[in-house]
């Protein structure tokens, strides 16, 4: 057969025809070929993925062995390889390894605060029931009367995990824990049970004195930046530390790698794409002394580069576009931070101003402005927060839903910026790096100071041509709608007589019947038929008066009416308290977001054009704020100041439809079932419960469009609207009043509408009452057309309008017809809304208590807002009026902090050399791993500072440095003296990421489509679950690249999955890496890969090539960059004629044979060469 066995002599090393990851041959004929070399491909695959995760000691002694031996064929060998890895002494050599900083963390953050909570009173230093202390390792270990009470690396053994899953003895006494809880102490166990205590250097712990000033003044991480300065000798810098390091360790550099195998590598690590067959042959044969850096430039400046190093930013954001738990909301507008991300490092936006763009992008004083495409590229920044999980239980009630957010912003704002596991110190101060449980809150604080809202990216330029084209039309439909209905008004006595007779029971008038629509006479009727009027309703005088004697009773009515206006005046200021006149510009301290902040409040007689159907308006208001006032496709949001608890309801006058809504906000939980949908397009009141309860949560209330509801679309059953509505780009809202107020109901109509009909003297008749209504009604529209109504007037206008007396049809006249049919024309103009989730700094900003061993039901003293002492050197804190992000933002990019620019130098070396300076990248504190080459990190990091905090610069820097084009190809003496290969005596050998596979996959087939940003699309799933988000996307993705395919929580892309995508849950600086048989089975059986193999053919087909040999040379040189060697060329002919022979297509017809070509794309996609950078 044509391909070697998968493991090569050493780890960083590999023949050229690998079947990547333990594979078989691809075809389309899954049983086709038997295993390769004569081994068994799956058990291949197992072994690696045991060998991966044995030590390394055993690892080389595998690999020397193996080499030895006949490598993978001895299996006698193997089989006492595998008894070996699981014997007894294998897991007590563990105990002296220093536990993964993960698993750390895992203890610090979960099952320590249970054991501490739960377990400690009754089995710690005070008293120890049965013998048993739970207060270290060593404690555990032993046990008490019953035995020990953990078997690390076995939860199922372990009498502590039995207890708290109540299996038998029943632990704690309390009440068993948590299903999680349970989950965390299983998990711990599993993984050792590591307890950093036991393997401190010294005794000194968190509790002992000076502990934290100590670790400040030993860690490497926490001294200053120095800015060491290379040895002489070779030219670039980066080179002479990695020389001068291996020259120590009696190594030396491999030699320069040919180009094509370096432009592979520059190409991957740059765009994550493979370079195409031109780009190569341009490269190698550019014998010009600048052809590399050119080749850098060029890659620096493609717009891939940004998709790919956006990526892997993301990782370390934990980015998601679903909330997770049971009903996996959106988290809409999360592709809008993606797209922020590609085009931030498309453009280098220095890391600094992004820092302050993630922490404070909504209170920079200049926010950068993407005038080209009318975003606010620093509002998008704060995205971040709120891209971590979210419950959608009551987190009142469950307090740890609401803690385990900010916990959770906290975790990553400390891992990504400062590479330390703050989060560790929740619930104790932490037991590793000097940063107190003070300090946590103090972040808490003034994270949580920050309110959790939909923002709005656009610029006030986004639809201004189209609003102002709107502006322009509406003074016209208005005066055209005014002429129309003063026309009418002439009939209205002649109709509210001929309702009246009817009324009463007399016949009509010939006339009537003739002249008057019976329609209109109807609806006059209905409301005369009305049961119990109130007073506020305009007809009410009409039909107490309608008697014998009109100009009495009419008297008796202006009597009633004067002392009931003044009686509703009185109750209302009594009992009312306006909560912000919402109709006065500034909002009354209310707070606008979107397009009601652009556009401010109405006045009285505000009308809005309807979007669609057979209607010209959906009313007239009065003064207020109407999201629809121009048009119901642009959203809004407008937000409460806080409420004072010292009321007991607020109540808003609104309407609203197509899903506008009202929701309220306890404590920033953003999920709240607390909405409800608006479905009126008149002012009506709605009263809503104050949270006195809860005294010292802040509680504020917030309208919004659909598009700012983060419920929407919400779980199965919870909206009775269709799929139509919820994808429709129309919804509005409206709110003319806010209350407080204690009695339970709204405020009184005060009747002010009602005055004028009893100006004047009595009417002694009907006739002279109803032309008395006439008089009012014109006088009103009359000022409606001037623009210059009152609210009284726009009711009485709205009253007629709803109930039918007033012709309300855009086709009433033409010139309104076709004022509408522009109107509407313009309308559809509008762009749709970019709402994303973000923070907004509306309320002072209030410090947060310790919540000792994270309990929010006990909380302690409040400790001042503020960031880590480590690095600011002082308790105090902050002493502003917000939430103190921008304060922290500037001590994060401030030069003189010591982690910030080693931790992102880190990071990029990271992705360019597959290995961090620093390998645990997220963790620099005591329990990290330290440099492999401090001087060099502090050396990039000063530079990096020096050169403008730029991303590309340093990159660049790094890839012009011999060590990045060295060969991969390691010396006999590396592999015994650093077989990991730290000092990079080689470059180091790595698989892609998922996403690069896939795209490279793309990219090769042909079916790559460069198309950039947008909404992401679902990936594609075998088992859609709709009531989870978890939708059908296209098998191929539309061609897009990785990084636009939805990150959903529970269930991702499979694919990508299976390549080792991180979940995003947690912060993520470095990717597992693993080797399982899954990876194999996908590049064998998945229908993605089997799929773009197919397409692949078609392509090849169509290209025409003269000979098989011809078109293997294009399949090597597209897919791996180089041409075949003869051997290799001899084997792929070989097997294209056995596949021919296979699928029974004559010689003639090779190449013309979809199948045969399929079979042999699919097999240059199962390549270990095609997934791996070399």
């Amino acid at each position: 057969m044509i391909f070697n066995s998968l493991t090569p002599r050493n780890q960083t090393e590999y023949p050229r025809y690998q079947v990547s990851d333990a594979q078989k041959i691809a075809g389309s004929n899954r049983g086709r070929f038997k295993g390769v070399g004569g081994f068994c491909p799956v058990l291949l695959s197992y072994r690696l993925a045991l060998l991966q995760s044995c030590s390394t000691t055993l690892r080389r002694m595998f690999i020397r062995t193996a080499a030895a031996a006949g490598a993978w064929r001895c299996l006698a060998f193997w089989l006492a390889f595998a008894l070996l890895a699981m014997a007894p002494w294998a897991a007590s050599a563990a105990d002296d390894v220093k536990p993964d900083p993960m698993s750390i963390e895992l203890f610090e953050k979960e099952v320590r605060p249970l054991l501490a909570k739960h377990c400690m009173s009754c089995h710690g230093p005070t008293q120890q029931f049965s013998s048993l202390r739970v207060d270290s390792r060593q404690a555990l270990l032993k046990g008490g009367s019953r035995g020990p009470a953990i078997v690390p690396g076995d939860a199922s053994l372990s009498l502590l995990a039995k207890a708290v899953r109540h299996e038998g003895l029943k632990m704690p006494v309390g009440g068993k824990l948590a299903a999680e809880e349970i989950a965390a102490i299983e998990k711990w166990i599993n993984l050792g049970a590591p307890w950093p205590a036991d393997n401190a250097a010294s005794s000194a712990t968190a509790g002992a004195p000076g502990f934290y000033e100590r670790i400040k003044k030993e860690h490497w991480a926490f001294q200053p930046l120095r800015d060491p300065q290379p040895e002489e000798g070779v030219s670039h810098p980066v080179d002479r530390f990695i020389f001068a390091a291996l020259r120590k360790a009696g190594l030396k550099p491999a030699e320069p790698a040919n180009r094509q195998t370096l432009i592979r590598r520059l190409s991957l690590t740059l765009t994550g794409l493979p370079p195409t067959p031109l780009e190569v042959d341009l490269f190698v044969h550019d014998d010009s002394p600048g052809a590399y850096p050119r080749l850098v430039d060029r890659l620096l400046d493609s717009p891939h580069f940004g998709e790919h190093w956006a990526r892997h930013w993301m990782d370390v954001m934990r980015f998601a576009e679903t909330f997770g738990n049971d009903w996996n909301y959106e988290i809409k507008g999360a592709w809008l931070y993606r797209d922020y991300l590609i085009r931030a490092f498309n453009q280098d936006v220095p890391y600094d101003q992004l820092i302050r763009e993630h922490l404070a992008g909504d209170l920079l004083e200049k926010p950068r402005i993407n005038a080209q495409e009318g975003i606010n590229e620093s509002l998008i920044g704060t995205s971040f927060l709120r891209l971590g999980e979210l419950g959608h239980d009551d987190c009142i009630r469950f307090r740890q839903i609401r803690t385990d957010v900010v916990d959770n912003q906290i975790d990553t704002l400390g891992k990504a910026f400062q590479g330390l596991t703050v989060a560790c110190a929740r619930c104790h101060d932490h037991k590793l790096d000097p940063i107190p449980t003070s300090d946590y809150y103090a972040l808490y604080g003034a994270l949580t100071s920050s309110r959790m809202v939909m923002r709005h990216a656009d610029t006030p330029d986004v639809n201004a041509a189209a609003k102002q084209r709107l502006r322009d039309l509406k003074p016209l439909i208005r005066a055209e709608l005014a002429k129309q209905w003063i026309q009418e008004t002439g009939l209205i006595p002649r109709y509210l007589m001929a309702a009246h007779r009817a009324w009463k029971g007399l016949s009509p008038r010939p006339q009537d019947l003739r002249d008057l629509s019976l329609d209109r006479i109807q609806a006059w009727l209905t409301l005369l038929e009305k049961q119990k009027p109130g007073m506020e309703d305009p007809l009410y005088p009409w039909v107490q008066s309608a008697g014998p004697d009109i100009a009495a009773e009419w008297r008796k009515l202006k009597s009633r009416y004067a002392e009931e206006m003044q009686s509703r005046v009185a109750f209302n200021r009594e009992n009312f308290r306006p909560f912000g006149d919402l109709a006065r510009d500034g909002f009354g301290g209310w707070h606008a977001d979107g397009n009601v902040s652009l556009d401010g409040p109405s006045s009285s007689g505000e009308f809005a054009v309807a979007s669609n159907g057979p209607r010209a308006t959906t009313g007239v208001f009065p003064a207020g704020i109407y999201t629809h006032a121009l048009s119901e496709r642009l959203d809004a949001a407008l937000r409460s100041p806080l409420v004072p608890k010292d009321k007991k309801f607020v109540s808003l006058q609104v309407l609203g439809g197509k899903m506008g809504a009202w929701r309220t906000i306890l404590d920033n939980c953003m999920l709240s079932e607390d909405y409800t949908l608006l479905d009126w397009d008149s002012p009506h009141w709605v009263k809503i419960p104050n949270r006195d309860d809860q005294p010292t949560l802040p509680f504020y209330l917030e309208l919004v469009t659909k598009a700012d509801n983060p419920r929407i679309p919400d779980r199965p059953d919870r909206l009775k609207v269709t799929q139509e509505q919820i994808d429709s780009p129309y919804s509005y809202f409206g709110v003319t009043r806010a209350v407080l107020h204690d009695i339970d109901e709204f405020p009184r109509d005060e009747l002010s509408h009602m005055a004028p009909l009893f100006d004047g003297a009595s009417p002694d008749s009907l006739e002279a009452l109803a032309e008395r209504y006439v008089s009012i009604i014109r006088r009103s529209l009359k000022h409606w057309a001037d623009g210059k109504s009152s609210d009284d007037e726009a009711r009485w206008i709205s009253w007629l309008l709803e109930n039918r007396l007033l012709t309300n049809t855009n086709s009433q006249s033409p010139p309104l017809h076709a004022l509408i049919q522009e109107y509407r024309l313009a309308e559809s103009r509008l762009a749709n809304p970019r709402a994303f989730p973000g923070m907004a700094d509306l309320d002072p900003g209030y410090n947060f208590p310790v919540l000792p061993a994270g309990d929010a039901t006990h909380p302690g003293k409040p400790v001042p807002r503020g960031f880590l002492q480590l690095i600011t050197g002082t308790p105090d804190g902050f002493k502003v009026f917000g939430s103190g992000r921008r304060e922290i933002a500037e001590l994060i990019a401030s030069p003189t902090n010591p982690l910030t620019a080693r931790v992102m130098v880190n990071r990029i070396w990271l992705h360019v050399f597959g290995r961090g300076i620093v390998p645990t990248a997220d963790n620099f504190g005591v329990y990290g791993e330290r440099p492999s080459h401090p001087e060099l990190l502090d050396y990039l990091a000063t530079r990096f500072m020096r050169e403008g905090w730029s991303i590309k610069n340093q990159i660049r820097f790094l890839v012009l440095s011999e060590t990045f084009q060295q060969s991969s190809q390691p010396s006999a003496e590396s592999l015994t003296i650093d077989p990991q290969d730290r000092l990079l005596s080689h470059y180091p050998v790595r698989r892609l990421e998922g996403e690069s596979i896939r795209d490279a996959i793309l990219a090769v087939s042909g079916r790559l489509d460069p198309t950039m940003y947008g909404p992401s699309l679902q990936p594609y799933r075998e088992e859609p679950k709709d009531y989870r988000k978890l939708h059908q996307g296209p098998l191929d993705g539309n061609g897009r690249r990785s990084i636009y395919l939805k990150v959903t929580r529970h269930e991702g892309s499979r694919f990508l999955e299976t390549f080792d995508f991180p979940n995003p849950t947690v912060t993520r600086g470095n990717r597992d890496t693993t080797n399982v048989p899954s990876q194999a089975l996908a590049l064998l059986n998945d229908p993605f890969v089997i799929n773009q193999a197919g397409f692949w053919a078609d392509r090849l087909i169509e290209s025409r090539a003269p000979t098989v040999e011809a078109r293997l040379d294009s399949m090597f040189r597209t897919a791996l960059g180089r041409l075949p060697d003869e051997a290799e060329r001899a084997r792929f002919t070989s097997l294209a004629k056995e596949l021919a022979s296979l699928h029974k297509t004559a010689p003639d017809q090779i190449l013309e044979s979809r199948e045969v070509w399929k079979d042999v794309a699919h097999a240059i996609f199962n390549l270990k060469e095609f997934i791996y950078l070399r």
